[in-house]
């Protein structure tokens, strides 16, 4: 016999109507891609002594590179946390959609 937790979400998706969840999702994923491509190019590259960051600071490039590896890393994960909710809510429309409402 197996064990686990049930629960039960009750979320909010904030500018996001009931219609756009499947576009949504299908964009955070694109940013992803694009994202993971980018860090694919930085790791492709052949690193300079320095680099500027978007404000034109200039830092060593295993500075650098620590930056922006982590602003990447932290988009996807915010993507990723948005993803899990929407599939979420896609969930309760399919299984109980008089339970999602739009306001």
């Amino acid at each position: 016999m197996s064990w686990g937790t049930y629960y039960q979400y009750n979320g909010y998706l904030s500018h996001i109507g009931k219609n756009e969840i499947d576009s949504k999702r299908e964009e955070c994923n694109s940013i992803n891609d694009m994202l993971w491509r980018e860090i694919l190019a930085y790791m492709a590259a052949t690193p300079p002594a320095y680099a500027k960051d978007d404000e034109g600071n200039e830092y060593p490039w295993a500075e650098f590179i620590a930056m922006k590896l982590n602003e990447f890393r932290e988009e996807i994960e915010e993507n990723n946390m948005l993803v899990a909710r929407l599939d979420d809510c896609d969930e309760a429309l399919r299984e109980n959609p008089e339970n999602v409402t739009e306001g």
